[in-house]
């Protein structure tokens, strides 16, 4: 196995001012199973969509405000949002209450020619530190550690003279003024090749090297001070969350997340359930292919962690965040708690007001999900496609709708 390429193009963010690099690893067993997927001289990413599939049958009553007309409006407004991009290749999901009213899939997965449908599953990148966020949250309200709590107590075996100076709160808020371990990784060749012979013997021996690499590269501001979007500050609430836990970051979120939302098709980068492989507008083909294992740091597990580690499809992320704006996981107190930060970034959230969003991208997926607890309502874009920038003006266009009607539904 041997490391072909850094992309700096990619990223695990939920601000597009972030521009850390990935890893490429590559071993001498790939196919050509991706270049052969395609017939020769088709466009990569038609426009095209699959029927809605049907609805689960409930018994449960609806507690959706918005009437037929309402649905209707908010239907023909996301098609023809998604229309004016017609590169977008992934899934969108709308809910009001407990209700789905929107879900279409688009594009092509990339394996074997076929369609993306309703339960294709994607990487959803950095959307995966509401997990990590949340977490803390428990831990905190469980009186297992306080957000003051500064670092050097989690990591005694790190002396530098910063340690007791940065605290939990200034990881949950990135404000810890700490580089990015992705760039400070990638930004050097001797040190990709160092993180790729640690991963080779063990998970643990990745993590310990990118904590070491975290702390090795110090402080640029004084923590509490500034804002600076980075993965490093919620890779080490991953091991803060195993070290009170006892429990590894996987198996936390399984048991007090995914199962008791209902989230059966969630799982981690490096399981080899990755259903649909992303495409690379970079190299101009799909990659990520689990067969060819092209792109194996994109299932780098160790790698990525709390930071990014999370494959999903579009109805489980909407369990998820039916799940937060709800009471049983936040309570009033703990969503105060939450949007107070005057970054308007804490506990993996962009928040305003009552809105809470997050985006995500990693080499070749991008992904965006809005939730406002007070109007019930929730938006999912995963997509197979590094489409981000695009895909805060597809969020913002068609979640207002969706939104607005719902505000008015419920005076």
């Amino acid at each position: 196995m041997m490391v072909c390429a850094l992309l700096a193009s990619a990223v695990f963010s939920g601000c597009s001012t972030q521009l850390p690099g990935f890893i490429v690893k590559n071993n001498e067993e790939t196919s050509d199973t991706d270049s052969s997927a395609l017939d020769d001289g088709e466009v990569y990413f038609q426009f095209s969509g699959n029927p809605e599939t049907d609805e689960e049958v409930s018994d449960e009553p609806s507690t959706c405000p918005l009437d037929d007309a309402n649905i209707q409006s908010i239907t023909k407004n996301t098609n023809e949002v998604i229309a004016q991009y017609p590169d977008f290749s992934g899934t969108v999901l709308l809910s009001s209450g407990n209700r789905i009213i929107y879900e279409q899939s688009f594009g092509k997965t990339g394996v074997k020619n076929t369609e993306n449908e309703n339960d294709t599953i994607y990487q959803i990148g950095s959307v995966t530190k509401q997990f990590t966020g949340t977490a803390v949250m428990q831990l905190v309200n469980e009186g297992k550690l306080s957000t003051s709590d500064t670092i050097d107590k989690y990591f005694p075996d790190y002396k530098y003279d910063f340690m007791d100076k940065i605290t939990v709160e200034h990881l949950l808020e990135m404000t810890a003024g700490m580089g990015d371990y992705m760039q400070l990784i990638e930004n050097n060749e001797e040190t990709v090749k160092e993180y790729v012979k640690a991963a080779n013997k063990s998970d643990d021996d990745a993590k310990k090297f990118i904590v070491d690499t975290i702390f090795e590269g110090g402080i640029f501001t004084d923590p509490g001070t500034t804002y600076e979007y980075s993965n490093s500050s919620y890779y080490l609430l991953g091991i803060i969350i195993e070290q009170l836990s006892g429990m590894s970051y996987r198996d936390y979120l399984q048991k007090n997340f995914f199962d008791r939302a209902g989230m059966k098709n969630t799982y981690f980068a490096g399981d080899g359930k990755d259903a649909c492989t992303g495409y690379s507008p970079a190299q101009e083909k799909y990659v990520c292919d689990k067969d060819t294992k092209e792109l194996k740091a994109e299932g780098d597990y160790p790698y990525l962690f709390s930071a990014g580690s999370v494959v999903s499809n579009v109805e489980d992320v909407n369990k998820w965040l039916t799940l937060v704006t709800s009471d049983e996981i936040f309570s009033a107190d703990d969503r105060k708690t939450i949007e107070k930060s005057l970054m308007h970034y804490n506990y993996g959230w962009n928040t305003a007001d009552d809105l809470w969003h997050h985006s995500g991208r990693t080499y070749a997926y991008s992904s965006q999900v809005y939730a406002d607890y007070k109007t019930d309502t929730r938006m999912v874009i995963l997509t197979n496609v590094a489409f981000y920038g695009d895909l805060n003006e597809i969020g913002i266009k068609v979640y207002l709708p969706l939104v607005n009607a719902a505000k008015q539904a419920r005076k």
